[in-house]
């Protein structure tokens, strides 16, 4: 299991200054002042009733997070939600399929994972699995990304076969990273 209650995906733009905002208008208890020289960038509050809130500038995505740990953490994240530009898992599919752009796709497909919920969903793997095949590598290392966030048993099928036959070296090596930690650790994200 997760070692979160609840988490939202925050879109890009401003979205430091949105939950840092919005985590002083309601006098949230900095506990943790993010270093911008570190290699994941993290801010860490305390609400008043003790929800522990995280939100995280992932490297690896590009995709900024926040994640709630404690009895209120449903209530706390959809205040949070309300205030701040969050990405929904149908957006972030849609998005997927229809970005103009690889950035856009990226960004879409990444939202995705951090969106999903626990149980696997159709459409997702369908679109995984036809990205799996694109011609970009970046999007294909991309769903090997994803399913670390998000390791349902179709996804790291799709991994596991990225592994054995895609064309670029770093795809594959990848992937069978990904393989590795699951085998090591379990499937949970």
């Amino acid at each position: 299991m997760a070692d979160y209650d609840v988490r939202l995906a925050l879109k890009a733009e401003k979205a430091e200054a949105g939950v840092a905002s919005f985590a002083m208008r309601n006098r949230w208890e900095m506990r943790i002042l993010g270093n911008r020289k570190a290699d994941i960038f993290m801010n860490v509050w305390i609400t008043s009733d003790r929800v522990e809130v995280h939100y995280i500038e992932d490297p690896l995505t590009g995709i900024p997070f926040v994640t709630f740990r404690g009895e209120n953490s449903a209530r706390t994240a959809e205040m949070l939600k309300a205030s701040c530009n969050v990405w929904e898992f149908s957006e972030a599919l849609e998005g997927a399929r229809r970005a103009a752009d690889r950035d856009a796709r990226l960004t879409a497909v990444y939202a995705a994972a951090f969106t999903a919920p626990e149980q696997p969903v159709d459409e997702m793997i369908e679109l995984f699995h036809s990205l799996a095949t694109d011609p970009d590598a970046g999007v294909r290392q991309s769903i090997v990304v994803s399913t670390g966030y998000v390791p349902w048993p179709q996804l790291v099928e799709i991994v596991r076969e990225l592994s054995r036959t895609d064309p670029v070296d770093h795809v594959r090596e990848n992937a069978r990273l990904l393989l590795e930690g699951l085998s090591i650790h379990g499937n949970e994200n």
